[in-house]
């Protein structure tokens, strides 16, 4: 489609937005909906003032859906700072085994934020479905995009395979989350009989060889990836086998380190994707 056309599209028909926001090495994505917002995952605590900033920009005056993927700083660092200058309404995260509840001091300050605004964590469970009730939704006959936890559908011994899995669907399209599930939580949700198919796939684990077994890339099928990972980051991420999955498929790859902070837009029906840096 000509560059025109999408512009019209994004600007008139479009009403999903999903923002992959650039953290650097770290997870952050903001989906809006008719006045309604879900936070997944904020990258680390460098990054409040970006992400407090990007919302602001952006209006959203309300987080009705934070999500915590795992307690790792590089998907949560930021959020004490968000909860604590946001309205926020539901706090979503894993429940995970006594012996990795983390003591870092990132955590103690999530923990104290929630504390401060007298918000309780909900632990993340298969099968739970919140919907992005819009400021609009009840006038525009429109139904409403859905959030549905996948996982975790298991017990591990480390918290990303923890990290909750979420799909969102707005009308024939879907979109999955995966916060850093590994090659076993994958085979988990595939046993757990869930649909895993998706038209955009936010890549587990920034890219890494570790995620994205063959058989959990065949489920999702999607046709646009987006990676988010820091610009020569230490880990190496992502991996060339990784790349060498995605690019085989035929699947549109985005990657924060190269392309920015990377914007999803549908409206149910189409998708088109729009980069910071028009790579």
């Amino acid at each position: 489609m000509p560059a025109a056309a999408v512009d019209s599209f994004i600007s008139k028909d479009a009403d999903l937005e999903i923002h992959y926001i650039d953290v650097g090495q770290g997870d952050c994505a903001l989906i809006k909906w008719e006045g309604a917002a879900a936070l997944i995952d904020s990258g680390e605590r460098d990054y409040s003032d970006k992400v407090l900033d990007y919302l602001n920009k952006q209006g959203v005056e309300r987080l009705d859906y934070v999500v915590v993927t795992h307690p790792h700083s590089d998907h949560m660092g930021s959020m004490s700072d968000i909860i604590s200058k946001t309205d926020v309404g539901k706090v979503i995260a894993p429940k995970v085994k006594d012996d990795l509840v983390p003591t870092t001091k990132t955590y103690e300050r999530f923990l104290s934020a929630l504390k401060e605004k007298a918000l309780k964590l909900t632990a993340a469970k298969p099968g739970a479905v919140y919907e992005l009730s819009g400021k609009t939704a009840a006038t525009s006959g429109k139904t409403p995009p859905q959030l549905e936890i996948l996982a975790p559908a298991a017990d591990y011994d480390d918290l990303n395979n923890y990290s909750v899995t979420l799909k969102l669907t707005y009308g024939t399209t879907s979109y999955l989350f995966t916060g850093d599930i590994e090659q076993k939580a994958e085979r988990d949700i595939i046993d757990s009989g869930a649909d895993l198919k998706a038209d955009v796939l936010k890549v587990a684990h920034h890219g890494s060889s570790s995620s994205t077994c063959g058989e959990f890339w065949n489920a999702v099928s999607p046709r646009i990836c987006v990676i988010q990972c820091g610009t020569d980051n230490s880990y190496g991420h992502p991996h060339a086998e990784t790349i060498h999955t995605i690019e085989g498929s035929g699947a549109k790859l985005y990657r924060t380190d190269i392309n920015g902070t990377v914007v999803v837009y549908s409206d149910g029906r189409e998708i088109f994707a729009r980069t910071e840096k028009g790579e």
